[in-house]
């Protein structure tokens, strides 16, 4: 009775405390809930948000792309265009001039003012004699071809509109020009000092260049006698076949550059053009990112990213790329300007091409925020009433709970005596319910429970007995499996090598092994193996595997490996009805010289360590033949090696590189290796070189026993 009372007190204070804690957990965790349900509200919308100006910034990029290159390429088709209308109007010129010389009799002879003499002011003709056709004689004949030549003043009123400077450079030393000044009253370079009296065309650079040429072609930009900065473009000219000179015209870059400002876009936008030498020629205006830069090759230049697209540009290369100068982001277009070899490109700011977008998550964070405030607004309304329904409950189920506590807590208590009773050994005991309810249920349950542990504890006792026959068979087999594998090493000795090997049996018997012997008095076979699977038939078709192949290996000792193995895979093949496989390296030494033959059906390569280069390596070869047993129809093949003096061969099965530390990592080949390594280059024996890769594997794992058969085999030539 006193039991009953406490158990229903607890029950009553369990619903109390339960409601009581399901309030103040309402109280607390509602607030909460509210807090993760808008920071998920927020996190949708700051991704809506992202999505959205993403979209917009990727518009805004693809636009000005679309806008930046359709600009470049009409500015260099202009420019291209413009260039090429200068290259006809200097062959015209040209066409014209040495027509003029080499039918004289058809013009008339004409005096233009020469400027060694005369002061000679701009947009009037002149002609010039150099100091060194002045030395060399001015015969009659030159006289009357310069004032023939001179002629060509009639045609310069139509090109001096376009052109700073028109000039024709003989190579006897005179010159005939119309210059273009910036006022009318100045004179020509060659009417002041030193150029009157030290000018001569052939020495010019443009001379020299247009030499070169065979149609008209354009200079760099350099600096005139005038001291402007100009690009020319000059042809040679011929007079019955024979070379006489060099003309051209020179083109102002500030026109060109009026020219590009013609049709672009926007003032505020950065356009400039590149030399193929990498020289920034122009820009259109002076800025912090850019400025003219003659002489300064910006493929050189310390902002990487600029000089970069430089390389593009002088490949004479189209494109769309990000750039960053002193710290700021642009976006550049270019494309070449054909004929120069030049290349145009535009420059705008990354912050001006997504300012639209920047106004775009303004809004939407405007709009964001005034959303936010609503679905404060609604969970406080909803979290009011569900809290003033949560009470109207608990208030509903405290009331049921008393009554309900006592048809609960009898059955519970003969249940708690049966229970402790049934501990204490009275296997026997049960107990009945006719409650027709859950605690029915729960009588049925431990009467059924009873009764399984009951029959399971009986089993038990069988199970244990079968599992401790099942153990002492295994350690048997084991220890007839060890036991079967060689171990008179001593046979090696008397042909100056070293030999060890031993098989380490995982917790269940399975199929790694070892084996050597001699086939004569030079000839001693090693072989490891490793067959699939685990417990005794793995075992059985390893001692299988390995009689088939010592059999065959000593009644054909002479035969290729090759062949051998295909007879040994074929007979292993032929009753193998539980599909099952074997790994072999197998190898015959010829102890007298070294020279080791063999075969590898799918095993682990063995590593090698060169003793006179003391370095290691695995004998790997181009393919690995296939594993045995499997197909009738594998074919092997016979591979040879040397075993010089001082040298070690280590074989091992796969039990050691798979074992796993405590911490999961693998013990893998490269630290196999490595400690066979250090072991050899301090001169151990085989037997001391196995147990030193062992002890590797064993530090490493943390534990003596691997879930893995290990064969380990240490072979080494003595010196």
């Amino acid at each position: 009775m006193f039991k009953t009372k406490s158990l229903r007190k607890k029950l009553t204070f369990a619903a109390l405390c339960g409601s009581l804690l399901f309030i103040l957990g309402f109280a607390v965790f509602s607030p909460i809930r509210n807090y993760f349900l808008l920071t998920t509200i927020d996190d949708i919308e700051k991704n809506n948000l992202f999505r959205i100006t993403s979209r917009a910034e990727e518009q805004a990029l693809k636009e000005e792309k679309r806008r930046l290159t359709n600009l470049n390429e009409s500015v260099s088709e202009l420019l291209s265009t413009e260039l090429e209308q200068i290259t006809e109007d200097v062959a015209l010129l040209r066409d014209t001039f040495e027509n003029f010389l080499e039918q004289p009799e058809k013009y008339k002879e004409r005096i233009l003012p020469n400027a060694l003499y005369k002061d000679v002011i701009s947009n009037v003709p002149y002609v010039h004699y150099s100091q060194r056709l002045l030395k060399e004689g001015l015969t009659p004949q030159i006289e009357k071809e310069v004032r023939i030549a001179s002629n060509i003043a009639d045609f310069s009123p139509f090109y001096s509109d376009y052109y700073n400077c028109i000039f024709f450079g003989s190579e006897r030393g005179y010159s005939i020009g119309l210059y273009v000044m910036d006022h009318q009253d100045d004179l020509v370079p060659v009417s002041t000092e030193p150029s009157r009296t030290t000018y001569d065309p052939v020495t010019r650079i443009w001379y020299q260049n247009g030499k070169k040429f065979k149609e008209p072609s354009f200079t760099d930009i350099y600096l005139a006698q005038s001291g402007d900065m100009v690009v020319s473009c000059i042809s040679p000219y011929y007079v019955n076949g024979e070379f006489s000179g060099v003309m051209g015209v020179d083109c102002n870059p500030n026109k060109i550059y009026e020219l590009v400002k013609s049709i672009a876009v926007e003032e505020s936008e950065l356009y400039f053009i590149l030399s193929p030498k990498g020289e920034i020629l122009f820009v259109n205006f002076d800025s912090d990112a850019l400025s003219v830069s003659l002489g300064k090759d910006i493929r050189n230049s310390e902002e990487k990213s600029l000089a970069e697209v430089a390389k593009y540009m002088t490949a004479q290369k189209s494109g769309f790329e990000s750039v960053t100068i002193k710290g700021k982001d642009y976006f550049i277009a270019y494309s070449p300007v054909k004929k120069v070899n030049w290349s145009f490109a535009s420059l705008i700011p990354v912050e001006k091409v997504y300012a639209p977008a920047k106004d775009i998550r303004q809004h939407l964070t405007k709009v964001q925020d005034q959303f936010y405030e609503k679905i404060e607004n609604f969970i406080v309304i909803v979290a009011a009433s569900t809290l003033g329904f949560v009470l109207l409950l608990l208030f509903v189920i405290f009331k049921r709970i008393i009554p309900l506590s006592d048809s609960v807590v009898k059955p519970i208590l003969e249940l708690t005596r049966s229970v402790n009773e049934f501990a204490s050994g009275d296997l026997d005991k049960r107990v009945d319910f006719k409650s027709k309810d859950e605690i029915q249920n729960i009588g049925d349950n431990f009467n059924s429970l009873a009764q399984r542990l009951q029959d399971t504890i009986r089993d038990l006792s069988v199970v244990s007995a079968e599992k401790m026959r099942l153990d002492a068979e295994i350690n048997v087999v084991n220890e007839i499996l060890v036991n079967y594998l060689p171990d008179d090493f001593s046979i090696a000795d008397k042909h100056n090598f070293d030999l060890f090997a031993v098989e380490y049996p995982a917790k269940t018997s399975g199929g790694d092994y070892f084996d050597f012997f001699m086939l004569d008095d030079d000839h001693m076979a090693i072989s490891v193996g490793d067959v699939s699977g685990r417990g005794v038939p793995s075992a059985l078709f390893m001692m299988i595997s390995k009689s088939v192949i010592k059999s065959f290996s000593k009644m054909n000792p002479n035969q290729d490996l090759g062949s051998l193995f295909t007879m040994v895979n074929d007979r292993l093949h032929k009753h193998n009805t539980e599909k099952m496989y074997v790994a072999v390296f197998f190898g015959v030494i010829e102890l007298s010289s070294g020279r080791m033959k063999y075969v590898n059906a799918g095993h682990f390569a063995p590593y090698i360590f060169r003793d006179q280069s003391q370095t290691g390596n695995f004998l790997m070869d181009e393919s690995i033949d296939p594993i045995m047993a499997l197909t009738s129809d594998a074919t092997f093949r016979t591979r040879e090696t040397v075993i010089n003096p001082g040298d070690i061969v280590f074989m091992y099965t796969d039990g050691i590189t798979t074992e796993l530390s405590n911490s999961g990592e693998k013990f893998d080949e490269d630290m196999l290796t490595d400690a066979v390594f250090e072991a050899a280059k301090a001169g151990m024996s085989s037997k001391e070189i196995v147990e030193a890769s062992r002890k590797a594997a064993v530090e490493f794992a943390g534990h003596p026993e691997f879930n893995d058969d290990i064969a380990l085999l240490c072979l080494k030539r003595k010196k």
